[in-house]
């Protein structure tokens, strides 16, 4: 899947997250909100890639924006290390959809 590349970078959803139901929400309305944000990470769920997201930035509403990053099979170690260098690398609390870096 990966081809030459150690590691595949990509938004973990494709969209803010949205509002968490209340407790008391029908059924259908907690199933949605399950549902709705799975769209880039549930092929890695299947294929069984190793991934992890991280926190790379805020955006509207001060909510942060998640980075996944994918590895090959068996890689988790190369996962591991290029999330703890971005996690040294930069203050992503500091950057941000107004502007601000």
């Amino acid at each position: 899947m990966l081809g030459a590349y150690d590691l595949l970078l990509m938004p973990t959803t494709r969209m803010m997250a949205s509002k968490i139901p209340p407790a008391d929400a029908p059924l259908e309305a907690l199933m949605q909100h399950s549902w709705e944000q799975i769209t880039n990470t549930c092929p890695f769920n299947i294929t069984h890639h190793p991934a992890i997201s991280i926190p790379c930035g805020l955006g509207e509403g001060s909510r942060p924006i998640g980075l996944m990053l994918i590895a090959k099979h068996w890689q988790e170690s190369t996962l591991y290390r290029a999330a703890h260098a971005f996690e040294h690398a930069c203050n992503w609390q500091s950057m941000g959809s107004n502007g601000k870096r």
